[in-house]
């Protein structure tokens, strides 16, 4: 009987051990640390791999541009592709001072692959994000930018102002495992410059 607890108590501790978890390093002896995620299909999962990687996010954030290293992490949620789209429109339309019964051509805007809420402080990602690739982390990247931007309470001329550096930040990121933000979302420097201009 003994044995048999102990072997039970073995394989509890084992398992809560390679739970616990949030991003496994693929290859850390090659200069640039690839992070992943375990292949796992419950989203909870997704949700705790963007909170594993936040730490390094942040330092990075820090060492590469004039970012704060602020440790305050943002909460994390996953969100379907129209209730971002969603919650992008009604962001906008509070910035433009316009009503919602005025409305935005939602036909001339990007894509919404993920966005930030101030006031709440929570990055919602799309609800099919992994973390596994450079392109999904590099998202968090991005979000994480307007979090640090928040917290530090940087000013800016207008709210379109603060996207330049989080989408030079994401690109940054791409370039270290040899993409870019043009191939991975059809976003080039032209639109960047434009979309971060104060009209």
């Amino acid at each position: 009987m003994f044995k048999q607890s102990l072997f039970v108590a073995a394989i509890a501790s084992l398992t809560l051990a390679g739970c616990s978890q949030a991003y496994c390093h693929d290859d850390p002896g090659a200069g640039v640390t690839v992070l992943g995620c375990p292949s796992v299909q419950f989203r909870p999962d997704a949700t705790r791999c963007a909170e594993g990687l936040l730490d390094e996010i942040v330092t990075w954030l820090s060492s590469n541009f004039d970012l704060p290293a602020i440790k305050d992490h943002p909460a994390i949620e996953l969100a379907s592709t129209t209730k971002l789209a969603t919650m992008q429109a009604e962001d906008s339309a509070r910035w433009q001072g316009l009503t919602q019964a005025e409305g935005i051509d939602q036909s001339t805007q990007r894509r919404v692959v993920a966005l930030y809420n101030i006031k709440s402080k929570t990055i919602f990602l799309p609800d099919d994000w992994i973390g596994k690739s450079p392109a999904d982390q590099s998202v968090l990247v991005h979000e994480m930018v307007h979090h640090l931007q928040n917290m530090a309470e940087l000013k800016f001329e207008c709210p379109m102002a603060r996207e330049k550096l989080a989408y030079l930040a994401q690109d940054k990121w791409l370039g270290r495992f040899g993409m870019s933000l043009e191939k991975e979302f059809d976003v080039d420097m032209f639109t960047v410059v434009i979309s971060s201009a104060c009209m």
